[in-house]
C-alpha cells in the first residue's frame, strides 16, 4: 500500500491542490522555500540588526532613567536660589529645646525653616491666647422646644472680630433655632453658636469667638426686644453679663530673652524670621531655651544619594561596555559597547566628578575644598583582581566626608553649590543658568528719577576683563548676557554700584550637564535613542519590501514549477498512450 506524504500538498492562491513533485519526483515546495529563505538573507541580518537596536534602545532608555535619578540627587545640590533659602540644603535647621520645668514640647512647639539663623533663645510663656466664650443662663425648656415664652422676641445684633450682623427671634422660635441663625452669620461675625444639653428639660446657649485673641472679642445688643438679656447673655442692651462669661479671649504674651511680647494668637509666625512658633499652654516663671542648629545630616544625606546614584550611572555603563582585558571578548551584555553618546557622557561626569569648583573664595587662614577627594569622595583604584564593574565609581569615605561637614560645612556648601555675593545689600542674586560664569561682576546702576534707567557692568573672567557691558533690566529685575540675574532693592533716587562675585560648585557643573544630556530634544540621550529608533524603522521598511517582493516571487516559482508538473504529467500521458498503441501493434502482428 502506498502512503501519501500531506507535506507535498500545496494549495495555490486560486484554491486549486496540487501534490507536489507528483510528476517530476521534486518536492518544488520545499525547493521553493529554500530558494525564497536564500534570497531572504539580507531580511534576515536586517531583522538581526533590529533586535539589536532594540537591546540597545532599551538600555540607552535605562541610562536615561538613571541619569534622570542622578539629576534628581543634585536638586538640592546645586545652588537653586529661593529667597528663603528653602533651597538650600546647607542651610537646613534643626532645633533642640529644654525647660526647667515642665517639658518644654508640652508647653510650645518650634519649627526653623532654612531661613533661621542659627542661635539661642529663652523663652517664658505668660499667657496663651484664648477665644472669648460666654453663656446664657441655663433655660428650663428642652434646646428643642419653643423658647420664646421665656425670652420673648426680637432682633439682637452680635459683632464679633469680621464684622457684625443682625439675628431675628420669632414666636415659636427653639434655642436650637437661635443657634443655627447665629451660626448662618458665624462668616460674617467670626462668632459662632451650640446648645448645651443640661437636661431633658433644660438648655444653654454658648457663644464661641472663632478665632483667638482680644481683638476677636464678642459685643452684643438688643436692637428690638429684650432677646440677649431674657437669655442672660446681656444685663442690659448693651453690656455682657459678666457672670457668664467663661473665657475674657485673651492675647498671648511672652517673654524672649528678657522682652515683653503679646499677640492675638498662639501662633507666632513674625517673631523671628525663620521661626514659627506655636504656644500650647502658659506655665509663668519656667524658662524654656530653644537652640537653632545647622542640620548637617540633610547636606550628609544628599551627598550620599548624589554618590549611590552617580555609582548606578557607571556601574551600569561598565556593564553594557565591558571587554574582558584577558581575552578582549566583549560580554553578551555589552550593548552599548562603541555608542559615542555613552562614551560622550561617561567622559563628562568622570571630567566634572574630578575637576575643580570654579571660583570658590579664598581665605588666607585656611585651605578651601576645591575637589571632591578633599572631603572623601575620590574615585576608585582597582587593581587585576577587584570587581571591574566598579571601575571608575566614586569611593566614599564617611569618615572624612563626617569630618568635612562638622569642621567647614560653609566650604562644603561652596564646593556643591553655585553662590553668588553681593557687597551691596540692596542687589540680591535670585537666578543663574548653565552659561553663568564664576567671575566677578562690577555693576554701574542709574537709579536717578525714580526708577532703574540703565545697567552696566564690567565682568573679570580667569583674569581677564571685559568692559562696558549692558545688562536686561525689567522693572527691579536685572539679567546679565550670561545669563546671572538680580534683583535691586534700593529707593531708585540716584546712581548705585555693586561688586557681586560668582562661584560655580560640583553640583551645579553636575546639574546643568546631566540637564543638558537629558534635554527632550537636543540632549544627547534623547539624540541617540531617536537615531536607534529611526535606523530601526528604516529597516522595518527595508524588511517589508523584501518580504512583498519575495511573495511575489514565491507566486511565480511556484506557477512555474506547477507548469512543468502540469507539462511532465501530459508528457506521460502521451508515452503510456504510445506505449499502449505500440503494445497493441505487437499482440495484433
Amino acid at each position: 500500500m502506498s502512503s501519501l506524504n500531506l507535506n507535498n500538498i500545496y494549495v495555490g492562491d486560486n484554491g486549486r491542490v496540487q501534490l507536489s513533485g507528483g510528476s517530476s519526483n521534486i518536492d518544488f515546495v520545499d525547493t521553493v522555500d529554500k530558494m525564497i529563505a536564500a534570497r531572504r538573507i539580507p531580511a534576515d541580518n536586517l531583522e538581526k540588526r533590529i533586535e539589536a537596536n532594540d537591546e540597545k534602545v532599551a538600555a540607552l532608555k535605562e541610562l536615561q532613567t538613571l541619569v534622570g535619578t542622578l539629576k534628581d540627587s543634585m536638586a538640592n545640590l546645586y545652588g537653586a536660589t529661593s529667597f528663603d533659602n528653602s533651597r538650600n540644603i546647607f542651610e537646613s535647621k534643626q532645633i533642640f529645646a529644654s525647660s526647667d520645668g515642665t517639658e518644654a514640647g508640652s508647653l510650645m512647639g518650634v519649627v526653623a525653616s532654612n531661613a533661621a539663623e542659627t542661635g539661642s533663645y529663652k523663652f517664658e510663656i505668660n499667657q496663651v491666647a484664648s477665644r472669648h466664650k460666654l453663656s446664657s443662663n441655663t433655660q428650663t425648656v428642652a434646646a428643642s422646644a419653643d423658647v420664646t415664652g421665656l425670652t420673648g422676641t426680637g432682633t439682637f445684633t452680635i459683632t464679633g472680630g469680621t464684622g457684625s450682623s443682625s439675628v431675628t427671634v420669632a414666636a415659636g422660635d427653639t434655642l436650637q433655632d437661635i443657634r443655627d441663625k447665629i451660626n448662618n452669620v458665624k462668616d460674617t461675625t467670626g462668632i459662632q453658636a451650640s446648645v448645651v444639653k443640661v437636661s431633658e428639660t433644660e438648655s444653654t446657649l454658648i457663644l464661641t469667638s472663632i478665632e483667638e485673641g482680644e481683638a476677636n472679642r464678642m459685643s452684643f445688643s438688643d436692637d428690638s426686644g429684650s432677646v440677649l438679656q431674657n437669655l442672660g447673655v446681656l444685663t442690659d442692651p448693651t453690656t455682657i453679663n459678666a457672670a457668664n462669661v467663661i473665657d475674657d479671649g485673651n492675647n498671648a504674651s511672652i517673654t524672649l530673652d528678657g522682652i515683653t511680647v503679646t499677640r492675638g494668637s498662639n501662633e507666632f509666625s513674625d517673631l523671628i524670621d525663620g521661626l514659627s512658633i506655636s504656644l500650647y499652654d502658659a506655665e509663668p516663671g519656667t524658662e524654656i531655651t530653644i537652640e537653632i542648629e545647622q542640620d548637617l545630616n540633610q547636606a550628609k544625606t544628599a551627598i550620599l544619594n548624589f554618590v549611590e546614584a552617580y555609582n548606578a550611572v557607571q556601574t551600569f555603563i561598565n556593564e553594557k561596555t565591558f571587554v574582558d582585558p584577558t581575552t578582549g571578548e566583549s560580554s553578551e551584555e555589552a550593548v552599548l559597547l562603541g555608542n559615542t553618546s555613552v562614551k560622550g557622557i561617561e567622559s563628562a561626569l568622570q571630567q566634572i566628578a574630578g575637576s575643580f569648583a570654579n571660583g570658590v573664595t579664598d581665605r588666607p587662614d585656611k585651605d578651601d575644598y576645591s575637589v571632591l577627594a578633599e572631603i572623601g569622595l575620590d574615585f576608585v583604584a582597582y587593581g587585576a583582581n577587584e570587581d571591574p564593574m566598579l571601575s571608575k565609581t566614586i569611593d566614599l569615605d564617611e569618615a572624612a566626608l563626617n569630618e568635612a561637614l562638622l569642621n567647614e560645612p560653609q566650604e562644603v556648601m561652596e564646593l556643591f553649590l553655585f553662590r553668588g555675593k553681593s557687597d551691596n545689600s540692596d542687589v540680591t542674586m535670585t537666578g543663574f543658568d548653565g552659561k553663568t560664569n564664576a567671575a566677578t561682576y562690577e555693576f554701574n546702576i542709574d537709579a536717578s528719577g525714580g526708577t532703574i534707567n540703565s545697567v552696566t557692568y564690567d565682568i573679570t573672567v580667569n583674569g581677564v576683563t571685559t568692559t562696558g557691558k549692558n545688562a536686561v533690566v525689567s522693572g527691579n529685575s536685572i539679567r546679565t548676557a550670561d545669563g546671572l540675574r538680580l534683583f535691586y532693592g534700593g529707593d531708585a533716587t540716584a546712581n548705585d554700584t555693586a561688586t557681586v562675585t560668582t562661584s560655580i560648585g560640583i553640583g551645579a557643573q553636575f546639574y546643568f550637564e546631566l540637564d543638558s544630556i537629558l534635554d527632550e530634544e537636543d540632549g544627547s540621550l534623547t539624540q541617540a535613542i531617536s537615531d536607534l529608533e529611526v535606523q530601526t524603522t528604516s529597516y522595518e521598511q527595508k524588511v517589508d519590501r523584501i518580504d512583498e517582493r519575495l511573495t511575489r516571487q514565491r507566486e511565480v516559482l511556484m506557477d512555474q514549477f506547477i507548469a512543468m508538473e502540469s507539462a511532465l504529467a501530459r508528457m506521460k500521458n502521451i508515452q503510456s498512450s504510445l506505449d499502449e498503441l505500440m503494445a497493441a501493434g505487437k499482440d495484433s502482428g
